[in-house]
């Protein structure tokens, strides 16, 4: 994914997912660890959408926490990469871009693409929830 495709805010979650992954000495930077970014970005679109459907922005950060925490953690972790997953959210948020005639690929973008992806927490986590492609729209 070329980051000059992403806006601001979605560079910010993609370094805020990196982040995420070092702290807790997780070798992968995952689905999870983006969609966690995204909901701690306070004046971002994923709270915001979160909040306009009427869903518990903290229930759903409490959910992908625990996920996070069940994750393994690897010990002497240098340099953390990019989960096979994730870079298929990334390639399914720039055609989402595209095909909405978008030059850029925002937060609401990657959302989308993280509930598409297939056997994904994060995706299950928001899909349970009531977080669906039809609702964000």
């Amino acid at each position: 994914m070329n980051v000059n495709k992403l806006t601001e805010k979605a560079q910010e979650a993609v370094l805020g997912a990196q982040k995420l992954a070092e702290e807790q000495n997780h070798s992968q930077i995952d689905v999870e660890h983006l969609l966690l970014a995204l909901i701690n970005q306070e004046d971002g679109v994923v709270p915001h959408v979160l909040r306009r459907l009427d869903i518990d922005v903290n229930s759903i950060k409490l959910q992908v926490e625990s996920e996070l925490n069940g994750q393994p953690k690897s010990s002497g972790i240098t340099q953390v990469h990019m989960s096979q997953r994730l870079n298929q959210v990334f390639s399914n948020a720039e055609k989402e871009a595209e095909q909405m005639e978008d030059k850029y690929v925002i937060s609401k973008h990657l959302l989308i693409a993280i509930i598409d992806v297939g056997k994904s927490a994060a995706g299950e986590i928001l899909t349970r929830n009531g977080v669906t492609r039809d609702a964000i729209f």
